[in-house]
């Protein structure tokens, strides 16, 4: 039971912050972070010029192709691989898919609409589908499941998903708000699934080698 604790804690707390910023902390965020980079002219240029590459990166088509690729390369070429890639695949899929109903449902107004919390309810608008973040979900689905099999570099996995939450703040496309809620979609999606996709006999790697 204490490995599922410590598993579950980082979800946990997301998700117990997150009225926090629905009371108007998602607006002090976005404005304390315009205002940090508008200080630090050298951060914002250089997050400019990689900005192309971390949407790349980031982007679910690119982490789902990813994956399938390799659980395509692990049932054809090298089979210790396909344990992994159906890991990625199916969990990437489902938190995608989890987030991609409950957004719609939801019906929140993206940043370029309102800096408030508004929620029409079930719609189809793009413009309305802010809550939660997909791409910050599949992030940490991904940083969950490197974790899994490389806990001693879990803070860089964990880091590069937090990158990727940033990227959508920064770039006016989520709130604050949308990203803690996808990260706890992801991990809670992932860490349901993980079980069931990979077979008893099967030891994550450490990292120490």
């Amino acid at each position: 039971m204490g490995k599922s604790v410590r598993q579950i804690v980082p979800a946990a707390v997301l998700i117990a912050i997150l009225p926090v910023f629905f009371l108007g902390m998602d607006k002090w965020t976005v404005d304390l972070i315009k205002s940090f980079l508008s200080e630090h002219a050298t951060l914002n240029a250089f997050l400019i010029v990689i900005a192309p590459i971390c949407n790349f990166l980031f982007h679910g088509a690119t982490q789902i192709s990813a994956a399938f690729i390799l659980f395509m390369a692990g049932k054809y070429l090298y089979r210790p691989l396909i344990i992994p890639g159906k890991t990625f695949l199916v969990t990437l899929l489902a938190s995608g898919i989890s987030v991609q109903i409950i957004k719609h449902l939801v019906g929140r107004a993206r940043p370029r609409i309102t800096d408030t919390f508004i929620a029409i309810g079930p719609t189809l608008n793009m413009d309305y589908d802010s809550f939660p973040s997909g791409h910050t979900a599949l992030a940490f689905s991904i940083a969950f499941v490197l974790s899994s099999y490389f806990k001693r570099y879990s803070a860089v996995f964990y880091s590069i998903a937090m990158l990727s939450g940033f990227y959508r703040v920064k770039e006016g496309s989520h709130f604050p708000s949308d990203v803690i809620a996808g990260a706890f979609a992801g991990m809670v999606v992932t860490k349901l699934l993980m079980p069931k996709l990979r077979p008893e006999k099967e030891h994550p790697s450490t990292g120490s080698g």
